[in-house]
């Protein structure tokens, strides 16, 4: 599956945490996605400013794949308003007149910080392809054990021909703020997971297994990098599997 880069993954998990600091940031990053047999490498690359503060989030960003010997852009908006002490909201629209990017791409969810350390949201996530659209209900349930973070997010997609489902279980361990961390993650299930270019095949897949490791730290003072390691299995309707290796890494400064 083509990813987001790393420094846009679980990006919520930063945003709720308490120490998140107010930021200007200036972020690029690039991800190469290698599968095995016949099929050319996918890369994707993504250029995003971004604003905290202490009333929220927003994050602007280009994004420009390249895939089955075609490449396009998508412009991208991220928002992450807070509504109160412990609730904020998460919203997305990206545009790409491409074809291999979603035609409209669109997100909203709600995140409560709830007692014992524990978070909750839920949301949806919408893709349009030539005006038909493919629609996932989206949430998580999350947990705060000292340094460490652990998340999981189900991903429920309603079609005509039943439902599918889909789950990633999110590990994480927080060092002296939330820009500072290494995680793994684990999927699986057959609806696609929030992605920004979907390819058919994916979309109508029957089961899937995905890992990943992940980190972000400093480079140098206010500079920092990210990074993504990940393995893809997937099981198409054809009865095919499609394996794949995904190699990601970002650089971010902060003003």
């Amino acid at each position: 599956m083509l990813v987001r880069p790393a420094t846009t993954h679980a990006q919520e998990a930063s945003e709720l945490r308490k120490d998140a600091k107010p930021t200007l940031s200036v972020g690029a990053d690039y991800s190469y996605q290698s599968f095995g047999g016949d099929i050319d490498a996918w890369q994707l690359a993504a250029l995003t400013v971004g604003r905290r503060t202490a009333d929220g989030s927003v994050f602007a960003r280009v994004n420009y794949a390249n895939r089955f010997g075609s490449s396009g852009e998508q412009l991208e908006v991220d928002a992450y308003p807070r509504l109160s002490k412990n609730m904020y909201a998460y919203l997305n629209l990206g545009y790409s007149a491409s074809d291999i990017f979603p035609a409209w791409r669109s997100g909203a969810e709600l995140f409560a910080s709830l007692p014992e350390a524990w978070e909750a949201s839920l949301g949806y996530r919408q893709l349009r392809f030539n005006g038909t659209p493919v629609t996932m209900i989206t949430g998580a349930v999350g947990k705060y054990v000292g340094n460490y973070w652990f998340s999981l997010r189900p991903y429920v997609r309603p079609k005509d021909t039943g439902t599918s489902a889909s789950a990633n279980l999110t590990a994480r361990r927080y060092f002296e703020d939330s820009d500072h961390y290494l995680g793994a993650r684990v999927g699986y299930g057959s609806a696609p997971p929030d992605q920004i270019s979907p390819d058919p095949a994916a979309l109508t897949r029957t089961h899937a297994f995905s890992a990943a490791l992940q980190g972000s730290g400093d480079l140098q003072k206010q500079v920092l990098g990210t990074w993504t390691a990940g393995y893809d299995d997937e099981e198409l309707d054809s009865g095919k599997h499609r394996r794949s290796w995904t190699l990601a890494a970002g650089v971010k400064v902060l003003f």
